[in-house]
């Protein structure tokens, strides 16, 4: 467990800022006074600051160390986290900017300490380390739909979550091993471009798991709404059902590591992608508040590896060094899912939430397609449900 502690708990406290602020939407959005195309488009802050993260991150993470760099970026996110709720929409828009540059490098940070424990100790950590995201997003949403129904305003709700946060940070700083190698020593034979450019096996990579990564944001996003609006659950309720998809995401992710040393990468992908389309299929169909709360665990259950299997891949087959692969993986990730908030924010807006969800449909399908490319082999249908090899 000590093995684990360190990048789980960044992983935990991470999501609680993150479900802290998003399940408070409605009621920001309330007071920003917009509607959800224009709250879409203000969205858009948070993968524009990756975007300007991700020409740093790695030479950030090399230079100060994965064990300084993901606290210390935890805490400034920590310490946005409660003006977001409170400021006007273009401070809103550009506090959203900051929020996604911090948070980027802290990502690359988390990864390179659960990848580095796995190589210094032989002990597969990195899908629980994700697993303790989905733990952080259960009990986070949970939090929330309590203190919503009883009237706690967004503000002193995320700042009682930033407190919390940047005490477990000071742990954090404790825990982590002072000899953490995350990444090999590669010696520079030329001097680094400002943008860690994919190569093809990174680009695969993303499209593979685009399907997946794509509705996992569109739960975090709109999903409160959805559950709001248009199934009519209460604050509270939706708090529950909302925990009904990172209960089931938690749960994968745990047994995330021994389905990878059990399985190919092949079958959890497609096992993923069919997941994520019942789930979705569940959401459009089923009219009552049980059956959506069903239907949200399975689409939970089918996210739950993709980024992880993603991360993964990236390591074990990307080319150079760690924490450049990390960043490119997560470039173009992010400048592939760039358009997904304000595109399904104007279909919500225009043809309501069943339309911006039932969009997902396809993309979910592709990654059961591309799900070959994880084995290096062509994408295709054919059939792939057997045990890894290794």
């Amino acid at each position: 467990m000590t093995t684990l502690a360190p990048p789980a708990l960044i992983f935990f406290c991470n999501s609680i800022l993150f479900v802290s602020l998003f399940t408070r939407l409605p009621s920001i959005q309330a007071g920003l006074g917009v509607d959800k195309a224009v709250l879409g488009l203000s969205l858009l802050g948070a993968p524009i600051g990756t975007l300007v993260a991700l020409s740093v991150a790695g030479r950030i993470t090399e230079r100060m160390t994965p064990r300084i760099t993901a606290p210390l970026m935890l805490t400034t996110c920590a310490i946005i986290m409660p003006l977001i709720t409170i400021a006007p929409i273009v401070p809103f828009f550009l506090l959203f900017i900051l929020y996604g540059f911090f948070r980027t490098i802290m990502d690359v940070a988390a990864n390179m300490i659960a990848t580095g424990t796995e190589k210094r100790t032989g002990v597969k950590v990195l899908s629980r380390s994700h697993g303790f995201w989905s733990v952080g997003l259960l009990l986070g949403s949970l939090a929330s739909g309590f203190v919503a129904a009883r009237g706690v305003s967004p503000f002193y709700h995320q700042a009682t979550a930033s407190a919390l946060v940047m005490i477990a940070c000071l742990v954090i700083l404790r825990i982590t091993p002072k000899d953490d190698t995350a990444t090999e020593i590669i010696p520079a034979t030329k001097r680094s471009t400002i943008f860690v450019l994919p190569d093809r096996t990174i680009l695969l990579i993303c499209v593979m798991v685009f399907g997946i990564c794509i509705t996992e944001g569109a739960i975090y996003d709109w999903g409160i709404f959805f559950l709001q609006e248009h199934v009519g659950a209460n604050a509270a309720t939706a708090g529950i059902i909302y925990a009904c998809f990172t209960l089931g995401m938690g749960l994968m992710r745990m047994c995330g590591d021994s389905l990878r040393q059990r399985y190919g990468t092949m079958t959890l992908v497609r096992g993923s992608a069919l997941m994520v389309i019942l789930g979705l299929i569940g959401m459009l169909v089923t009219p009552g508040l049980i059956l959506t709360g069903v239907a949200f665990f399975v689409i939970g259950c089918g996210i739950a590896l993709g980024y992880p299997l993603a991360v993964a891949t990236t390591i074990e087959r990307g080319k150079g060094k760690p924490a450049d692969n990390l960043a490119a993986l997560s470039l173009t990730l992010m400048l592939s899912t760039i358009g997904v908030p304000p595109v399904l924010g104007f279909v919500a807006e225009t043809f309501g939430l069943l339309a911006s969800f039932a969009v997902l449909l396809p993309f979910a399908a592709l990654s059961f397609f591309m799900a070959p490319v994880s084995q290096g082999q062509r994408p295709g249908f054919r059939p792939g449900w057997r045990r890894s090899a290794r």
